[in-house]
């Protein structure tokens, strides 16, 4: 008896379970997570043999009048058994890992067990994410450098955002592109599919230009990545379009003059170099900040947004004016409205800065101390530089910058007393997998994850790497490896956080973006992927206070020591 009230219990609640309404959230989700994983796995959609754009947006129509979970796992099972005969049946390989580095923190497909599919539909699932008999039509990997390449999906050709199909399209290919092929969504704040969930509505309700540029801008900024500064024109000429005629420097919740962009301007609001301003628009600077850009880009870390949008972006609008309140340089309190102008308005020779540094690219500051200006040296002064420097107690290198003449092995030749590895990769390999400490594929011709040579000339002295929030991308490279050498104190504060090559995407509205290919690490393992590089000794600047040469005299202090 118990087990028949048992059966017709189970049985009961399957038709109920069966006759359920279906929320249009969740029909998109299962959709969009479904349209991926074939697009990546399936043996036959994944070489490109469809229009598979069009597909979303026919399924897309068709399960937006669906109902029940019956009717859509009916739908979703005719779809995917739509795309198969017998011979693509006979296609289908299981798939075997051995790979002694894989790296699986990305491998999420709990949502197959998760979504409420029917045991036909789920089956089928698994048996396409098992599949390792996949194409390279959408995604595919470089042998020569690892570096993953989106050449053949370049975007839809009648997008349009005001039809809501294709703007969930927009989500749909974003979001899939992401998760099977970034290495570093594993670092996301809000984990990856929560952002499939919490953005469907920001798409849906995108009817308008802003709206949909904005909610393009959300999605971005939920990367967390330095290298994702996706800029628009429309945000650009209709929102944020005139500006301050100063800017400054993020520090301790206030923002520091630091540059004029026009002197005259300036004049006429009475604002000076070093003025605090410690309130924007009736709000303290910090939560201003957070409210305007907290969905308006993608940084790595919170000082790589400081950078990014203090020196003209957090003084932006489309408005004539601002109201800001200030301490002046000379210690009163002030409070005013400040004019807002066009861009085109700035000339740089009417900019000033609060401190432009020497032009020099290595001079001597005392009889003990060098310095090098790593952004502006050329391969042939810096072996002057060295050679002149090769007795002193320290050198300071200046990597508040990007370097673009010179490389790795120009720099280590002087750093290193033997060849060494200074950095770890970890790079795309399959859908959601990843290999970590990869080897470079052209490793015996030249390891790029390895500098310097035997040489017992090395400068044995001390040397103080002075970085900041702007020391970004390969100037973190750079930073990564001169750490390596024998002597290196790093100081200064929290940098860019994105250290890898940038890689770019078309997106189905034919817009680009770029994000970080590869994850990046010491070899003693710690990620510097949105951490920035290991600092040393942390430089505290006063916004108060400021110091503009506080980084030198520090290093100084320390060379001392």
């Amino acid at each position: 008896m118990k087990k028949i009230l048992l059966f017709i219990f189970v049985f009961s609640s399957l038709i109920t379970f069966s006759q359920t309404k279906v929320p249009e959230s969740q029909k998109i989700e299962r959709l969009i997570q479904i349209w991926g994983l074939l697009k990546y796995h399936h043996p036959e959609i994944s070489k490109g043999k469809l229009n598979w754009n069009q597909e979303f947006i026919t399924l897309y129509d068709k399960i937006e009048k669906i109902e029940t979970n019956e009717q859509l796992n009916q739908e979703l099972l005719s779809w995917i058994t739509g795309f198969e005969s017998e011979s693509t049946k006979k296609l289908y390989k299981k798939t075997v890992y051995d790979q002694e580095n894989l790296f699986t923190k990305n491998y999420d497909y709990s949502w197959i067990e998760t979504s409420n599919f029917n045991p036909i539909v789920t089956s089928k699932l698994h048996q396409i994410r098992e599949n390792s008999n996949y194409g390279d039509f959408y995604a595919s990997i470089d042998k020569l450098n690892n570096f993953i390449n989106f050449k053949n999906d370049k975007g839809f050709d009648s997008f349009n955002y005001r039809i809501k199909s294709h703007r969930i399209l927009f989500l749909a290919s974003f979001w899939n592109v992401m998760k099977y092929w970034n290495v570093n969504i594993y670092l996301t704040d809000e984990p990856w599919s929560e952002v499939l969930k919490n953005l469907q509505l920001d798409f849906i309700n995108a009817d308008t230009e802003e709206k949909f540029e904005f909610a393009k801008m959300k999605l971005f900024s939920k990367l967390n990545d330095s290298h994702s500064d996706y800029f628009n024109d429309y945000i650009f000429k209709n929102v944020y379009n005139r500006f301050a005629s100063f800017g400054g420097k993020l520090i301790n919740d206030s923002l520091v003059v630091t540059t004029l962009h026009n002197k005259s301007l300036a004049a006429k609001d009475n604002i000076k170099l070093k003025d605090v301003i410690y309130e924007i628009e009736n709000k303290s600077v910090k939560d201003y900040f957070y409210e305007k850009f907290k969905d308006f880009g993608s940084t790595s870390n919170l000082n790589n947004a400081r950078n990014l949008y203090s020196y003209y972006w957090l003084l932006s609008s489309n408005k004539d004016s601002m109201h800001v309140k200030f301490i002046s340089a000379d210690k009163k309190i002030e409070s005013k409205y400040v004019k807002l102008y066009e861009y085109e308005t700035y000339k740089p020779e009417e900019r000033e800065n609060i401190s432009i540094p020497k032009q020099e690219t290595f001079y001597e500051l005392n009889t003990d101390i060098g310095f090098i200006n790593l952004g502006k040296i050329s391969k042939k002064e810096l072996k002057t530089a060295f050679d002149s420097f090769a007795n002193k107690k320290g050198i300071i290198i200046d990597l508040r910058n990007y370097p673009t003449k010179v490389n790795e092995d120009d720099i280590a030749k002087y750093l290193y007393p033997k060849k060494k590895i200074f950095v770890k990769i970890l790079a795309p390999s399959k859908p959601s997998l990843g290999i970590y400490d990869m080897q470079a594929p052209l490793k015996f011709l030249k390891n790029p994850f390895a500098a310097g040579s035997k040489n017992r000339k090395y400068y044995k002295g001390k040397i103080n790497l002075l970085v900041n929030r702007s020391t970004g991308s390969r100037a973190e490279y750079f930073a990564m490896l001169i750490q390596q050498s024998p002597n290196c104190t790093a100081i200064g504060e929290q940098t860019f956080g994105a250290v890898m090559n940038r890689h770019q995407i078309i997106l189905i509205d034919k817009t680009s973006i770029d994000f970080t290919g590869m994850g990046a690490f010491y070899p003693n393992d710690i990620g510097v992927q949105r951490n920035g590089i290991k600092i040393d000794y942390e430089v505290k600047e006063s916004a108060k206070n400021y110091n503009p040469n506080q980084y030198i005299e520090e290093a100084i202090k320390i060379i001392n020591q």
